[in-house]
């Protein structure tokens, strides 16, 4: 008897520290809701996406005869986390923050904040914010569509659509100290402008010598209604220090225009055209010797239920500027893939990519390819198996 009224008195004091702790909690709360401090206006979510994937990567022909073979891999192709946040300021104004790190589930690393962070200040008039964003190079694969299962080698539009014969057409990451406008959604349509006072440098030039002369910037129009998906991007860099101050083609005077369109039929077949024009100054010194190319690429989407099936092609033409480098400067890719939705969040897929040189002078590569495969006349290619989650 006595171990049954030990016990319960043990349950009522339980309950009792239970009811307490439940009006404490609300009490925190109402003085919470009724303070009307800044932490009960904030709103903080956290979210991102992980795209892990086995690939088989094979350089053949060309200069990579006897001394490239195979490189099988497991690779994380950009998996990131966000960290969003705004402040409601009143007024139908609010203050924004985006912290995007991108991570590597395949080995250590990872850069905080190394994706598209920013902070700023939104309202029914747009945004405006600073910090380092994606511009011009990733256009094309959100405008024509990309695998849900990516393989970042799989992405034609990163890869020869944004490179004049192996030189990068911005800096094909995230561009660095930039400020961007956003305009509002427009029935669909939508303007980005965005400048940067040092796109490939981690920080501007110093105050000698004109060291932080030069800057780039970028302008953006886009229209996505019910089935058409159509926009117009331009991307003009400045060399930073002056012309020749790098010494270097990769960050030198660049100028670049793309177009695409994308229209999906009722019964789930999407079908998109891109075109590119873009040059860079190969005279790092006079500012004398534009080199030019232009490219096309065509895509098609079927999809079905859980399944999607893609089939992607990109053509590069000859440059014109480079002299006898000219000749046989193209190159040809394509993808084919597949990919079924476990879920909503949850997806498996496969791929295959292909780069293919001309044999003359083509030097062109996957994008963010781990493996040196660029080489005069070189065909690489990989097979990609993979799944990718977004929470």
């Amino acid at each position: 008897m006595t171990d049954h009224v030990v016990s319960l008195q043990a349950v009522n004091n339980q309950l009792s520290l239970e009811k307490y702790m439940q009006k404490k909690l609300i009490a925190l709360a109402v003085a919470g809701l009724v303070s009307g401090g800044a932490f009960a206006q904030s709103n903080v979510t956290i979210s991102g996406g992980i795209f892990m994937g086995y690939d088989s990567n094979k350089t053949s022909g060309g200069t990579a005869t006897g001394g490239f073979g195979t490189v099988n891999r497991v690779t994380d192709h950009s998996s990131n986390l966000n960290i969003n946040g705004s402040e409601d300021l009143g007024g139908g104004m609010k203050a924004v923050f985006q912290i995007d790190t991108r991570f590597g589930l395949d080995a250590p690393g990872g850069t905080w904040a190394g994706g598209n962070s920013h902070v700023g200040l939104s309202g029914n008039w747009g945004r405006v914010i600073a910090g380092k964003q994606d511009l011009h190079y990733n256009e094309l694969a959100g405008g024509l569509g990309a695998m849900r299962v990516r393989s970042l080698q799989s992405l034609l539009g990163h890869g020869i659509m944004s490179e004049v014969n192996g030189v990068a057409i911005t800096p094909r990451t995230r561009s660095n100290n930039v400020v961007m406008y956003n305009s509002p959604n427009m029935s669909g349509f939508a303007v980005q402008v965005a400048g940067s006072t040092a796109a490939f440098a981690a920080a501007e030039g110093g105050q000698a010598a004109d060291g932080s002369k030069g800057s780039a910037w970028n302008l953006t129009a886009k229209y996505a209604n019910g089935p058409i998906n159509a926009g117009y991007s331009y991307w003009q860099n400045n060399e930073e220090g002056g012309n020749g101050a790098t010494a270097a083609t990769a960050a030198s005077d660049q100028r670049s225009n793309r177009i695409w369109g994308r229209y999906t039929l009722p019964m789930g077949l999407a079908l998109g055209l891109g075109w590119d024009s873009s040059k860079y100054d190969s005279d790092v010194t006079a500012n004398t010797n534009w080199v030019k190319r232009n490219a096309w690429q065509a895509t098609g989407q079927y999809t079905m239920g859980a399944n999607a099936f893609y089939l992607q092609y990109a053509k590069a033409g000859n440059t014109s500027g480079a002299g006898a480098a000219d000749s046989g400067s193209g190159a040809k890719a394509w993808m084919l893939g597949y990919d079924y939705a476990l879920s909503k969040r949850t997806n498996v897929g496969i791929s295959y990519t292909e780069v293919k040189n001309d044999s003359t002078s083509g030097t062109y590569d996957f994008f963010a390819s781990a493996t040196p495969t660029a080489g005069v006349g070189n065909k690489s290619a990989q097979w990609h198996l993979g799944m990718s989650h977004s929470f």
